[in-house]
């Protein structure tokens, strides 16, 4: 046995005190009584054989020494050790997506924690506790504690995950903390049945899970509309479902359908819709299952993710304005050339028929039919020339040109003229050509952003604005002057976010389902972000005159989480475990308080006679 607190014994002092004062002690109250009464006492006393009132006096100081010794016990702490008594625990908790089902009311992520903390407040004191989780990531969350309410309270503040973690990493981690404490108890946490375990006990906290999903889908446009395909599974038994489809984020769906699900195979659907466009459709199985992650699936359509407003300064701009229109991937604001003043937060300016006194700095910039050398840009003009042959689209094999081509259909058309504009050796990229000379070409201007000339004006080539090449080709380059802030916009829980960072951007947040804000880094020309969490992600950017880009994306739970009862072949820690223990520490003063509360209560018992005696 040892003590805490010594000193506590300096209590023991009070017991020369309470002798003192037992022997200086008044035994005598007085009382004013009739005469005859002292007569009858004086009869009662001398009848007595034993005086008891003495007795008690001594019995009084005896339980008021014992009260100072257990009070002096107390205050020194003692502590007793018990070889062998207490264990080394390592605790190896799975908080991957499946651990998210709800069973009886809690999620088997909440029935793990609990368990943790059972075999936690019934170990004894002395024992240590090391807490391996296989969450977003795998991490020995603590080590070695011996505090038991500082291994509940790191237990607690544990969040929950969602990607396909595996328990490999933790098996590695476990294998090393074993390998140095061959004697500890190891325990797995988890929802998945493994075949066979060695130095382990695996607590399994799966039951009888019910889950449904939509698995996938995708759409396409049609002549009447739209079609939405997918497939929608049951992973436990046969299921009848409602499949909702919601358009734009509307509370009311647009269309329901129901689904006839077998266990364990994947049900193809088709929705047949009218729509022409959308931003986002959401599927939903508007049943409840145990797992709510999965139930449903949202798309966004990447072109309005990747849209971008658009000045366009044109005194008619008829055609151009059309041909915008029919792309569909911008918002078009238009104002005439006396309107304009330097305007500023668009990520595309167009100026047709007019240039500027200088290039806007904040965005990507195309002039059409430029009729002189703008400020800033990257081409000179030259001179106004009839077209003597027909405009040809280039040839070359480069990426980029193939890419602004895509869909074109790549043939001669004729036009009245053109202007011919010098490039001075700049780094441009030409679409098509009229007499050997530029007539739509790329570039960056003198401010680093995107620039697109079109060296003819549009009202003098029928042939090329009627065409459906005109509305490809200016499709092709707003994806272009736009670059794809996001390249796709359906993920599984535990992907890379690509966010490619935009001339000008001034920040980059990325908002997650719960509210969790993120900031990736800007200096770079992609930044990654990882998706953790199962829902719709926000991303905004802040572009350099302080407007602000939203776009969304979607992480759904992964596959392999969404099996109620996955099987699992084998956990197994290698090596021969050892015995005996660590030392067990046994503090509790209950007991101690209990004896000290029943020498109190019959001192008080004795003094409550003394008094009753001297009446």
């Amino acid at each position: 046995m040892r003590f805490l607190n010594p000193l506590g014994f300096l209590a023991l002092l009070g017991i020369p005190v309470l002798i003192l004062i037992y022997i200086i002690k008044n035994r005598y109250t007085e009382q004013t009584v009739a005469s005859t009464y002292l007569w009858t006492l004086s009869e009662k006393f001398l009848r007595r054989r034993v005086p008891i009132n003495r007795l008690t006096g001594i019995l009084s100081l005896i339980l008021q020494i014992l009260a100072v010794i257990l009070v002096a016990v107390i205050v020194s702490q003692p502590i007793i050790s018990v070889n062998g008594a207490a264990e080394a625990y390592c605790f190896i908790f799975d908080g991957s997506g499946s651990m998210s089902m709800t069973e009886g009311g809690s999620t088997r992520f909440d029935e793990g924690r609990e368990r943790i903390k059972e075999i936690i407040n019934g170990s004894v004191k002395g024992s240590t506790y090391t807490l391996i989780y296989a969450g977003g990531t795998t991490e020995t969350i603590f080590e070695d504690y011996t505090v038991k309410e500082r291994a509940i309270e790191a237990i607690d503040g544990l969040e929950r995950a969602y990607k396909d973690t595996g328990l490999s990493d933790a098996l590695t981690e476990a294998q090393k903390y074993f390998n140095q404490n061959p004697a500890a108890k190891t325990y797995l946490i988890t929802d998945k049945v493994y075949a066979q375990s060695q130095n382990v006990e695996i607590i399994n906290v799966n039951g009888e899970a019910e889950n449904f999903a939509v698995s996938s889908a995708e759409y396409a446009f049609t002549t009447g509309g739209m079609d939405i395909t997918g497939k929608a599974v049951s992973y436990t038994g046969a299921a009848e479902v409602t499949l909702e489809l919601r358009v734009n984020g509307e509370e009311e769906p647009l269309k329901t359908q129901k689904l006839s699900l077998a266990a364990g195979e994947e049900q193809d659907f088709t929705i047949e819709t009218d729509l022409s466009d959308f931003a986002s459709f959401e599927l939903k199985i508007a049943e409840q299952d145990d797992l709510a992650l999965d139930n449903s699936l949202t798309i966004y359509n990447i072109r309005h993710e990747n849209a971008s407003r658009t000045l366009l300064v044109s005194d008619g701009a008829i055609f151009l304005r059309s041909a915008l229109t029919a792309a569909g991937n911008t918002q078009v604001d238009r104002i005439s050339t006396e309107e304009y003043s330097g305007q500023t937060g668009y990520g595309l300016y167009i100026f047709e028929n007019f240039v500027p006194d200088s290039t806007p700095t904040d965005g990507s910039v195309w002039y059409v039919n430029p009729g002189e050398s703008p400020e800033g840009a990257n081409f000179s003009y030259q001179t106004e020339v009839e077209a003597r042959l027909p405009a040809a689209y280039s040839t070359s094999t480069k990426t980029a040109v193939r890419k602004v081509l895509s869909g074109v259909q790549e043939r001669e058309f004729l036009l009245k003229k053109y202007v011919k504009l010098g490039t001075g050796g700049g780094d441009f990229t030409v679409y098509a050509t009229c007499d050997g000379s530029p007539l739509i070409f790329s570039g960056a201007n003198a401010y680093g952003n995107r620039e697109v000339v079109f060296a003819f004006g549009l009202q003098d080539s029928a042939a090329f604005t009627l065409s459906l090449d005109c509305v490809t080709l200016i499709s092709n380059l707003l994806s272009y002057s736009f670059p794809e802030v996001v390249e796709q916009t359906s993920f599984m829980c535990g992907d890379m976010l690509q966010i490619n960072i935009l001339p000008g951007c001034k920040g980059v947040k990325v908002v997650s389902p719960s509210g969790k804000e993120s900031y990736p880094d800007i200096n770079t020309v992609v930044s990654e972000c990882e998706l953790t969490e199962v829902g719709a992600y926000k991303i905004y950017l802040t572009m350099g005159d302080g407007t602000e880009r939203g776009l969304n994306v979607f992480s759904a739970l992964p596959y392999a989480e969404r099996q109620p009862v996955s099987e699992e072949e084998s956990f197994v820690l290698s090596g021969q475990p050892a015995a005996g223990g660590l030392p067990g520490i046994y503090d509790d003063l209950l007991i101690i308080f209990i004896i000290l509360a029943v020498v109190v209560a019959v001192d008080f018992g004795v003094y409550c006679y003394e008094q009753y005696q001297l009446r």
